[in-house]
């Protein structure tokens, strides 16, 4: 396997996470806390810290430290390339493309009609 195969395969597993896809959904508003993002997945903190991390450590994210109210910094997370917007879009195109086609084909055999 070439290098450039094994690298696409390790970055499509990183967005083979439901939980990251719903993040990298989210961080297309702007940047967020790990509370926030706890809060609009209604998901608990450990599942998102170990999220945040590995999209983190595959460079697709970073994050800046922000000092709140109390003093204490908190990290607010955000894109580092929103070229991934595209392939994500791309993606989703691809899917609902395939999705229709099964619904054309299902149509055709007029399985949709026993199902009325």
């Amino acid at each position: 396997m070439s290098i450039l195969t094994k690298n696409t395969a390790d970055f499509l597993k990183v967005l083979g996470d439901q939980t990251r896809l719903e993040i990298l959904e989210l961080l297309k508003k702007g940047s967020m806390s790990s509370r926030d993002i706890e809060v609009e997945l209604d998901k608990k903190q450990p599942t998102i810290s170990q999220q945040l991390k590995i999209l983190y450590k595959s460079d697709l994210i970073s994050y800046e430290l922000r000092q709140n109210s109390n003093g204490n910094n908190t990290k607010y997370y955000t894109f580092k390339d929103k070229e991934i917007f595209n392939l994500l879009s791309s993606v989703n195109s691809f899917i609902l493309k395939k999705n229709n086609e099964k619904v054309k084909n299902l149509a055709d055999l007029d399985v949709l009609d026993t199902l009325s």
